[in-house]
């Protein structure tokens, strides 16, 4: 069965032949209408050939729109998830097809680098895969992407007028490739090859040929007295569009504390615009053609929505992921995170303790496989965090960190460890990191929770307060009990058993039925200390030279 199903309208036949002969030039298999064969009922040929299609390229024009024959085409792909869509005229596209991107080919002359055919070619290429190498006349090869979310990071301009920053601008750059490497799950373009186009004008759609990745980062540095300016563009290869871009301001103080600061802030940004893209990307594909990559990516999608409904979806697909792959890490990590988080704070397994040994030991598996992966770490050092090792869980978190201090989950998972081993002030710092790191976290609940309670732990109460309030607001059960815990100990029992009535009580333990423990018992007690009082229990003491006011 051809890869590429090609529906039309008959007033544009001659164009739809010339998109066919295209897409056959990059090596895929392409089927419309004039290989019917004369022995067989063309319309059950047609819906025969559509179905088994893994892209069907929809020409919209007027006589398009009209036709009965292209709609009902259409719809099956839309339904199928396999619909690429482009325009010869503009017209106006039908319900529900005028919601859904269209590459526009107006005048469209045939031109291989016209930006709405690489549209096309990028979304055909997304849904079948690339073909084989082709080479054009004068152009480059093509390589096969890899499985993993790919980048390059090109040399960043010097525009400063000023040849002795070149060497500021290169150090930036190295220093984004190098942290951009600690994300195990990128597949990134080593130094020697991204600075062999330093220099040169480049077409990022041709890099991306050339190297065989599907993101570019490119960016300038300019430097003017004592302040600078840093650009930076997440450019998607396959039509040159612009996945984000960012504009950085600083004062020069210090050149290497600088130099850092701009890293962390560039790598912040394009972490998660990448992975949001890989998202929509898969999001195109049909299950049966996932890899192991795919699974771990799907099941990180249902993770990040914190919600008992994608509780067990995720389950599935990062065991899909293993055994799909038993030898890639991330689907061991994926599937120690959401055991842990399920069977603890956020209280969805049935069989908690089974669930904990489990991910205990998945992350175990994990570490092996590559000792070089901060998140294995991270999910090792939850897992032991949960099963009172409180020495491991703090070894791995510190290791986790030295991998890669760009993880914001490493640093909360830091801090949430340092809590639980009575060094709630050493807490804040790495938690304060991690929320400057990511901003709009899926996870925000629970990050907003560790800071209130070791703002709480700490004996600071009132700024406990506001992080505790606003974990609420972000589905985090423990939330209402700490906010009740602090308002309790600033002597505001009112508002405090307001905040964590009987009720919200029953659900703070019911969804959590399994809580860390504490290194220190004094610990649990302050913290239960305090939940009582907000309970109508006996009031809590205020920390000395505290006023509660």
């Amino acid at each position: 069965m051809a890869e590429v199903f090609v529906s039309y309208g008959h007033a544009t036949t001659l164009q739809a032949m010339q998109v066919a002969k295209a897409l056959r030039g990059l090596g895929y298999e392409v089927w419309r209408d004039e290989d019917l064969p004369p022995h067989r009922d063309y319309s059950e040929v047609i819906e025969e050939r559509l179905r088994a299609a893994k892209a069907v390229v929809v020409v919209w024009s007027a006589d398009a729109v009209k036709s009965q024959w292209v709609r009902a085409e259409a719809e099956i792909a839309r339904e199928a998830g396999t619909l690429v869509q482009l325009s010869l005229d503009g017209a106006p596209l039908p319900l529900p097809f005028n919601r859904i991107q269209c590459a526009d080919l107006k005048s469209w002359n045939g031109d291989l680098e016209a930006p709405g055919w690489l549209k096309v070619v990028g979304s055909i290429a997304e849904l079948v895969g690339v073909r084989a190498p082709t080479v054009e006349e004068d152009g480059p090869a093509r390589l096969a992407l890899p499985d993993k979310p790919s980048i390059a990071v090109l040399p960043f301009d010097n525009l400063s007028g000023d040849s002795e920053q070149e060497y500021f601008a290169d150090a930036i750059t190295e220093d984004i490739i190098t942290a951009l490497s600690r994300w195990r799950w990128f597949f990134v373009i080593a130094r020697n090859s991204s600075f062999t186009y330093k220099g040169a004008a480049v077409d990022v759609r041709r890099v991306g040929l050339e190297l065989g990745v599907r993101y570019v980062l490119e960016g300038s540095v300019r430097k003017v007295g004592q302040r600078v300016r840093l650009t930076a563009q997440l450019v998607d290869c396959a039509d040159g569009s612009h996945v984000c871009a960012h504009k950085y301001d600083r004062d020069l103080v210090d050149l290497l504390s600088l130099q850092d600061e701009l890293t962390e802030e560039v790598v912040r940004a394009i972490e998660p615009a990448m992975l949001i893209r890989e998202n929509v990307r898969l999001s195109r594909k049909k299950p049966n053609d996932y890899s192991a990559l795919d699974c771990f990516q799907r099941g990180m999608w249902h993770l990040n929505k914190v919600s008992a409904d994608h509780y067990e979806p995720a389950i599935a697909l990062f065991r899909e992921a293993i055994a799909r792959d038993p030898d890639l890490a991330l689907g061991y990590i994926g599937l120690s995170r959401i055991l842990y988080g399920g069977a603890t704070v956020y209280g969805w397994s049935a069989h908690g303790e089974q669930d904990l040994e489990e991910s205990y030991r998945a992350a175990k598996r994990a570490i092996e496989l590559d000792p070089g992966d901060a998140d294995a770490y991270f999910a090792c050092s939850g897992a032991a965090l949960y099963l009172s090792l409180h020495e491991e869980a703090l070894a791995m978190a510190q290791k986790s960190v030295a991998l890669n201090p760009n993880s914001a989950y490493g640093q909360f998972r830091l801090a949430q460890v340092l809590i639980y081993a009575g060094r709630a002030d050493e807490a804040i710092e790495p938690i304060l990191h991690s929320l400057r790191h990511s901003p709009f976290d899926p996870q925000m609940g629970a990050m907003l929770g560790a800071l209130a309670l070791a703002q709480y732990q700490a004996k600071d109460y009132a700024a406990a307060v506001a992080p505790a309030r606003e974990a609420t607001l972000h589905n985090f059960p423990a939330g209402y009990a700490l906010l009740g815990a602090a308002l309790a100990r600033l002597g505001r029992l009112e508002e405090a058993h307001e905040a964590l009535p009987a009720e919200l009580l029953n659900r703070f333990v019911t969804d959590a039925p399994r809580l860390a423990t504490y290194l220190d018992p004094g610990d649990r007690d302050h913290f239960m200390g305090g939940l009582l009082a907000a309970v109508g229990g006996t009031p809590a003491e205020p920390a000395p030279g505290l006023n509660p006011g």
